[in-house]
């Protein structure tokens, strides 16, 4: 058995039909997520998926390969030991949508 504090936490409803994702990064700390409703993936570093659904609960340990989505939707909640550093997000979110202009509007 192991326990952790939760220093992050969080729901998410990914309402199909359509694709959604959490693209892949290293966990930051233990993490735990809980698939309430609907079916999705959760994928291995070399990309090999396992499907999940309801009632799943997938774990991670600090540095495992977090990657997980669904096709048709799906309802999770996720628990973590500790958080990703506010650089390495927003590394990672600007690799997927280009960096954030900041200059503002007009």
């Amino acid at each position: 058995m192991f326990t952790f504090k939760v220093k992050a936490w969080g729901q998410a409803d990914y309402a199909g039909p359509g694709k959604s994702q959490i693209v892949g990064y290293r966990a930051p700390g233990r993490g735990v997520l809980v698939v309430q409703e609907g079916t999705g993936w959760v994928a291995r570093q070399d990309g090999s998926r396992e499907n999940i659904g309801a009632k799943s609960v997938v774990m991670w340990e600090t540095g495992d390969w977090v990657e997980y989505g669904s096709d048709g939707g799906f309802k999770t909640c996720d628990y973590w030991a500790a958080t990703e550093p506010l650089e390495e997000w927003e590394a990672r979110v600007a690799e997927i949508f280009g960096p954030e202009d900041s200059s503002g509007p007009g």
